[in-house]
């Protein structure tokens, strides 16, 4: 069950990260791939720069929806946290893409050059394990 605490715990930590692994898969085939993303608390969204001719560009035009992971690497078991979820995804154009690819490239000043597309992934649900408020301890979310 969400609760506010739970929901501002989940998106501080969304925040305050900057790459997800990205899990995509089509008829039998998955693929994963590690990418830098901006988090948009307004449309609880992840954005995120790709090729659309990679592996896992491919994949997540033909099936939108995927799962994914953000996850520091502490060795501290009592320190972990990490979330797992599941969303859509979609190639932004327009107004969207504009708003999007200045945020990314705010936050990724290197990507002012490239010209690679902007994909949103709209998170639909949330589980966060977050050790540092009791070992095992799990936050949810869902839209």
């Amino acid at each position: 069950m969400e609760t506010n605490n739970d929901f501002l715990t989940i998106c501080r930590y969304l925040a305050k990260r900057h790459v997800f692994t990205l899990c995509t898969s089509l008829n039998q085939d998955l693929w994963c791939a590690s990418c830098f993303y901006v988090f948009d608390v307004d449309s609880m969204a992840l954005w995120f720069m790709t090729e659309s001719d990679t592996r896992h560009g491919q994949m997540m035009q033909v099936n939108p929806s995927i799962a994914g992971t953000v996850a520091g690497q502490t060795r501290n078991i009592a320190q972990i946290k990490g979330i797992q979820f599941r969303g859509k995804v979609v190639l932004l154009a327009d107004d969207a893409e504009s708003v999007a690819r200045a945020r990314y490239c705010r936050r990724f000043p290197i990507a002012l050059t490239a010209k690679s597309p902007i994909w949103q992934l709209n998170l639909n649900e949330i589980k966060m394990v977050d050790n540092t408020l009791g070992f095992g301890k799990k936050l949810h979310w869902q839209r």
